[in-house]
């Protein structure tokens, strides 16, 4: 990473076919404290001007993943990966020994396990986890983010029994009228709220250095970080801070405070204020529903399960006063924070949008920004609603879902051949986002480039999931996922702007579907404030 300063007031950014959006081009940019001031110059007039050549490369404003957990992840990854383990066995022998190399007082962590059928965690598979933990407290989330293991001493730490009363939306699988150490959506914070904040902030921040390292390695220059997920909140902006004060955050952090109910609003409240230039308060979080992956959208319709999904909110006070998601909205809209929601079926979707009716009816407006994330069952009529609220209302989806969630009529009886209908957000002109979702996306999957060959060719099934063009796709990774973001000087290089900028070897438009992978085209360098963080050695 370059952290090197200059004493030129201006960069001249040239050599280049330079995007200052998805479509409109430059053939250079000036640079001053970090934003563009200036677009197609002549570079004579600025005698004292340093020049940045770029090498007849393509740049592009810097791509945003507006939707991302590398904190979360960071803190799991403290432990054990438990990728491609599927069973009680393989995770026992992943973790044997791992509790003896932590710091005093740190749980075991571990992430990545994925179940056939995560209702069948039973007491024998507790107890081969039980064997090889011993005393220390263990919890594992799996890849969707949406199921938790503990072991005993977890359990005993955190107070958890076959008669804790769950939170709405959650569940704690029993067996013989004892917990099996399978804790479910909401139910994973009972476990998540006590034990996170145990983790040595050491062994996050290491952790989180070289995920933010990849991500700008890829091409990105911002990123949403949720900082939580139904497992709890896991916020850490200042480990974030701690990395920009050293010189070594090669990308923009929005951080999101994740939330459960109406009455844990006023705590994000702190975090207002204490923005740096690199790291910023986005505002809230709140999942209105299950993991789509799971069986567990909330659907107006019955699933193949014989229900209707799972739900964190309610269109009423049926749950109490803090679950009612017309309370929280309306709250939201006088506070005028921006917001994201977790929703994945159509009734989720028809309540959210209910919401927002009724506080725009009862205010006369919407305040702030809000971001509707993944959206696997949106109707047609939905959709048309979304555009009808204009700048306030944001989506972000990811296209690799249609082949890394694969074929799960097992819960949704064919329906789900066509979920996440992200063209038709594109068409209708609803503003929208593209993002990675790791770890729910793998690693391999979260490549601007890689998605873009997904997202462009339907995923190999383009009747079912009509297929984004690339200037949806560099739409998506500029000006749509900036919406998502708290302020306005990102997603395009104009004037005023932040000369965020990523340089690839190719231009997207001369690149076809089928020729678009990982590694193709090739990231040259990543620039942040017209500071280069990332440089392709190779």
């Amino acid at each position: 990473m370059n952290t090197e300063a200059t004493d030129k007031e201006y960069l001249i950014f040239t050599n280049a076919a330079i995007y200052l959006d998805s479509e409109r081009k430059a053939e250079n940019i000036v640079v001053k404290d970090g934003k563009v001031e200036a677009i197609d110059i002549d570079i004579s007039e600025y005698t004292d001007a340093e020049i940045i050549d770029l090498h007849g490369g393509v740049a592009y404003p810097g791509f945003i993943d507006s939707h991302v957990h590398p904190v979360e992840v960071g803190l799991l990854l403290s432990g054990a990966d438990l990728m491609n383990c599927s069973n009680s066995d393989e995770i026992a022998k992943i973790i044997s020994g791992l509790s003896l190399k932590l710091p005093d007082g740190t749980p075991l962590t571990g992430v990545g396990f994925s179940l056939t059928d995560y209702e069948a965690w039973s007491l024998d598979d507790l107890a081969k986890i039980d064997e090889v933990t011993g005393s220390m407290p263990f919890l594992a989330i799996d890849t969707l983010g949406h199921n938790m293991l503990v072991n005993s001493p977890a359990m005993e730490k955190c107070g958890i029994t076959a008669k804790t009363p769950v939170p709405l939306g959650g569940k704690i699988i029993i067996q013989d009228g004892k917990p099996t150490g399978m804790l479910r959506e909401s139910a994973m914070t009972l476990a998540g709220n006590v034990l996170f904040p145990l983790v040595d902030d050491n062994l996050i921040k290491n952790n989180i250095k070289k995920i933010f390292a990849k991500w700008s390695s890829m091409g990105y220059t911002s990123l949403v970080d949720l900082m939580g997920g139904p497992f709890g909140r896991i916020m850490k902006p200042e480990l974030c801070r701690e990395l920009e004060r050293d010189g070594t955050l090669p990308i923009r952090v929005n951080y999101m405070y994740t939330f459960f109910g109406l009455d844990e609003i006023d705590n994000a409240l702190e975090y207002i204020g204490k923005d740096t230039d690199m790291v910023r308060f986005g505002g809230l979080k709140l999942f209105v529903d299950g993991a789509y992956a799971a069986g567990q959208a909330w659907t107006t319709w019955t699933n193949v399960q014989g229900n209707n999904g799972l739900s964190g909110v309610y269109f009423d006070d049926t749950y109490g006063e803090t679950f009612n998601i017309n309370r929280i909205i309306e709250k939201v809209n006088d506070l005028g924070l921006n917001i994201h929601y977790h929703m994945q079926g159509d009734k989720a979707i028809e309540v959210v949008l209910d919401a927002l009716d009724a506080a725009l009816k009862k205010k006369g407006k919407l305040t702030s920004v809000h971001t509707l994330i993944h959206l696997a069952f949106p109707t047609d009529e939905q959709v048309e609603r979304m555009k009808g609220f204009g700048e306030h209302i944001v989506t972000t989806v990811q296209p690799v879902f249609w082949k890394v969630e694969g074929d799960l009529s097992r819960y949704y009886d064919g329906r789900d051949k066509r979920c996440y209908p992200a063209k038709k957000l594109f068409d209708t002109g609803v503003t929208t986002g593209i993002s990675t979702d790791f770890s729910v996306s793998p690693l391999e999957y979260t490549a601007p480039t890689k998605i873009m060959s997904i997202a462009m060719s339907g995923a190999d099934d383009p009747v079912n999931h009509p297929p984004l063009t690339m200037k949806d796709l560099i739409l998506g990774f500029t000006a749509g996922s900036a919406a998502a973001t708290p302020k306005k000087d990102t997603g395009m290089l104009g004037i005023g702007y932040n000369a965020d900028i990523v340089v690839y070897d190719k231009d997207f438009y001369s690149v076809s579907p089928e020729e678009l992978a990982k590694d193709n085209p090739k990231v040259i360098s990543t620039w942040i404030g017209g500071r280069k963080v990332y440089e392709n050695e190779k």
